[in-house]
């Protein structure tokens, strides 16, 4: 009999941060600094060498921390940065997480998406880059896919900050996924 991972509780939303996570190269710092303007501090995650930078935006009206985590490839680590990565996941309760997905790469963007999903946080893609996808030829219905994932999509452009009023609205409300992660009672 198969059975679902059991939904994380809701962290306490007066202290979560909002999470960036994405692959490298796909516009999340960028993104980052649209979101928190000039204030941004760098720290290393405790234990390692791998930098992080925490910055703050306004979150309908209160200040929240925002964390852009390392790029990653997966969240099975083969690096310090992507264990960096995993862990800030499963130990830092989200506000939300926002995937930045590079549009011209989706299939790579969606095994990270699934990857997030299995761990139950509440999610959000930022499909980035939209402008070069279309230029080579890609388009993507992004109401399906958001619909086939259960969770919000939108286009950005990050270096114009082109979506980034529809992104700050569906931060507020973010997804936790339409994607059943099922594992029989052994694992």
């Amino acid at each position: 009999m198969n059975s679902a991972i059991p939904a994380r509780p809701l962290p306490d939303l007066d202290q979560a941060p909002l999470l960036l996570v994405g692959h490298p190269n796909v516009g999340k710092s960028v993104l980052f600094g649209a979101l928190t303007g000039t204030y941004v501090t760098v720290s290393n995650y405790p234990g390692t060498t791998v930098s992080l930078t925490r910055g703050k935006t306004d979150w309908l009206g209160e200040a929240v921390e925002v964390v852009d985590t390392p790029g990653v490839n997966g969240l099975t680590p083969l690096s310090e940065d992507e264990e960096v990565t995993r862990d800030i996941l499963l130990e830092t309760p989200a506000r939300a997480v926002l995937q930045v997905a590079d549009a011209k790469n989706l299939r790579r963007a969606l095994l990270l998406t699934l990857q997030l999903q299995e761990l139950d946080v509440p999610l959000v893609m930022a499909l980035n880059m939209t402008d070069e996808a279309t230029s080579l030829g890609v388009g993507i219905d992004r109401a399906s896919l958001a619909r086939d994932l259960g969770i919000p999509v939108v286009r950005t452009i990050a270096v114009r900050g082109d979506g980034f009023d529809e992104l700050r609205k569906s931060l507020v409300a973010p997804g936790r996924g339409a994607v059943p992660v099922l594992y029989p009672p052994e694992i």
